[in-house]
């Protein structure tokens, strides 16, 4: 003879079942981190050194085909990148709100799925500023530069992709939980 709390717990995980198998909104969207790095290749300053950023993303808005274009307003979490700050030594950390362009910038350019590119750009000072460019344009090779607009030093980099790793993995608790209750139910019928 069953007990209250087993005919709870039973009927609890059917309805569970039948509202997975009755399920048809798509499951939520997964966030993708993507490290990268900027080695600089030439200029007149940094040559040699090599500067990481990291870049949060929404894989909802990547359908996987063709060229597509991230922003801020569309799937692009958050952007960081550890480069100098204004006497061009001493690390900074720059996120996606210092992007000098208007609204909808910085922009994350994905070719058939993968990472390919970003546009982004800020002033370090008002003669200085850092930017992520497709160069040339068209073409699907993105650099780094910099710019000191006082002294006319510059110097140039390539930036390269990791592979995107998941940032977090939702934890189905009302399975966990109704699991929990189906368990000690078995438990106490022994």
């Amino acid at each position: 003879m069953r007990t209250t709390f087993q005919t709870v717990a039973i009927a609890s995980i059917g309805t569970l079942l039948g509202s997975f198998s009755l399920n048809t909104s798509p499951a939520e969207a997964a966030q993708l981190t993507t490290d990268f790095a900027v080695e600089i290749i030439s200029g007149d300053f940094l040559v040699g050194e090599t500067f990481a950023g990291q870049l949060v993303y929404e894989d909802a808005f990547i359908t996987g085909v063709g060229t597509e274009l991230v922003d801020t307003t569309s799937g692009l979490v958050s952007l960081d990148f550890t480069y100098v700050g204004a006497d061009l030594t001493t690390p900074a950390t720059y996120t996606e709100a210092d992007d000098d362009i208007a609204a909808g910038f910085p922009i994350a350019t994905f070719q058939d799925g993968a990472l390919a590119g970003l546009d982004y750009t800020v002033s370090i000072t008002p003669d200085t500023a850092f930017q992520f460019v497709e160069e040339p344009l068209g073409s699907g090779d993105f650099v780094f530069f910099t710019d000191d607009f006082a002294t006319f030093q510059f110097n140039t980099g390539t930036v390269s992709f990791s592979e995107p790793q998941p940032t977090s993995v939702p934890e189905p608790t009302l399975l966990m939980g109704l699991m929990a209750v189906a368990s000690i139910a078995a438990w106490r019928q022994r």
